[in-house]
């Protein structure tokens, strides 16, 4: 099991190569020629697989991608080599029983679960997007925490200190990072949970400094948080990446790796970004030495993956990792629609039904407007997750397959031009934190048509 200290050898001392390089003529021949030789064929016809020899091929392909590929330190140009022997050794040692989350009352242990397993999932609430006001994101916080079901939150950025706009490296980011700790702190104890984990640290930290400065306990975080650790796409590392592990790691936080393989980017279609979304998860647990992992494929694109071929992705790596490792992972869906809108609601239905009976240990909120809509989530969209995933815990597969199929024909010709949808202070009463009456009507409308397709809410 090599240790953070080995790896900083390796990045040291590994082969020199131009990142062009590395990408052009070692990791594109790479996943191309891997594809080629464990038969990786994607089915966008049946986005909810079921098919258990696809996957395994899927995890064991992940092993030899990373084998010829290694990873890549962009501060000293040279490869982190991965030797096969070492990954399978640190995927087979991993314990998911030893990690646990939250404080007092809200101190679980996340744990994993395999494909149509009826237990319900760890319910990770709530999203990093941005906030325009300290008001705004602990009203959001608040309605996270309200709800019962929710296991842990995430809390969102700030994208502005006192009207100035924060840029990564610059004194605002430390202030963002630390206000933003302590906001959702602030919210979580109004809503009657304060020992519930923060598990998306830090938003509003872009550099190791922000992370680190923020990390203070006087602003609220513990070790019981999780810090997320990021792999810049495609397997690539940098200081700023491998500064924050050092840190998380020498303060005994819990980490999450994390990984965005980008569909239509270096990662090519559909099979080469199920093949790297599975390869991240290894990487997860060896280099990155993490508790627990945050996955997702995005569309090149659209932005968004509620697509059939990116709801195919989530299906098959979800089922490749949960058949073959105990490595907890909570899967986050990025919708085209925002929020008070009926596409939001239909996209993340199926891509919640996409992930919870293919065996992802948790599953997330998903994004309403592709993440990027300032104040463009509400506690509505995260009720309406914890709701669906609950209902669909007690479906296999092949029941999950059909639902998804219907609810495609109720978005898929929309995504290019999805609704942005509405903002926070739009469906909701700032002052009563409640939704407003025309959001209301709204769900429930939504929560009827999906009854009607077999599945009560």
């Amino acid at each position: 099991m090599p240790s953070f200290m080995e790896f900083m050898r390796r990045a040291t001392t590994g082969p020199i190569t131009a990142e062009k390089d590395f990408l052009m003529k070692r990791l594109i021949p790479a996943i191309r020629e891997t594809i080629k030789t464990y038969d990786i064929l994607p089915d966008a016809a049946n986005p909810v697989s079921t098919d258990d020899a696809l996957a395994d091929r899927l995890f064991q392909a992940a092993y030899a991608l990373l084998a010829k590929t290694g990873v890549y330190c962009e501060a000293t140009n040279r490869v982190i080599e991965l030797d096969d022997r070492e990954m399978r050794q640190d995927v087979a040692m991993f314990d998911a029983g030893k990690h646990f989350f939250g404080e007092g009352r809200d101190r679980r242990c996340f744990k994993a679960r395999r494909p149509d397993d009826g237990n319900l999932p760890w319910l990770h609430v709530g999203a990093g997007i941005v906030a325009s006001s300290e008001e705004v994101a602990e009203a959001q916080v608040e309605g996270y925490a309200s709800l019962p079901e929710t296991c842990s939150v995430s809390i969102p950025a700030f994208g502005r200190v006192e009207g100035m706009y924060v840029s990564g490296g610059s004194p605002l980011e430390i202030v963002a990072g630390a206000s933003s700790v302590t906001a959702a702190r602030k919210a979580l104890k109004q809503a009657g949970r304060p020992g519930l984990p923060i598990m998306n640290l830090l938003s509003s930290a872009t550099t190791a400094m922000g992370t680190i400065a923020a990390s203070h306990p006087q602003f609220g975080l513990r070790p019981s948080d999780g810090w997320l650790i990021d792999v810049i796409p495609e397997m690539k590392v940098n200081y700023e990446t491998l500064n924050r592990l050092a840190f998380v790691e020498m303060t005994n936080g819990n980490i999450g790796s994390t990984a965005v393989p980008i569909m239509g980017g270096y990662a090519g279609g559909a099979a080469g970004t199920a093949l790297l979304k599975t390869a991240y998860y290894i990487l997860g647990m060896h280099l990155f030495k993490g508790c627990y992992h945050l996955t997702l494929p995005i569309h090149f694109k659209f932005g968004c993956n509620s697509l059939r071929d990116t709801l195919w992705i989530f299906s098959i790596t979800g089922r490749a990792a949960s058949r073959n490792t105990n490595y907890p992972a909570i899967a986050l869906g990025f919708t085209a629609a925002g929020p008070c809108t009926e596409m939001y609601f239909y996209e993340a239905a199926a891509i919640i039904a996409t992930q919870v009976v293919a065996g992802y240990a948790g599953v997330q909120t998903p994004h309403p407007a592709k993440a990027v809509l300032e104040d463009g989530i509400t506690p509505m969209e995260a009720g309406f997750g914890v709701a669906f995933a609950k209902a669909v815990s007690g479906i296999d597969s092949q029941k999950a397959g059909e639902l998804v199929a219907r609810l495609l024909e109720k978005y898929e010709a929309h995504i290019e031009h999805a609704p942005s949808g509405s903002r926070y202070s739009e469906c909701y009463d700032l002052k009563t934190r409640l939704p407003r009456e025309n959001y209301v009507a709204l769900y429930d409308r939504v929560c009827e048509e999906i009854a009607g397709m077999g599945l009560a809410i």
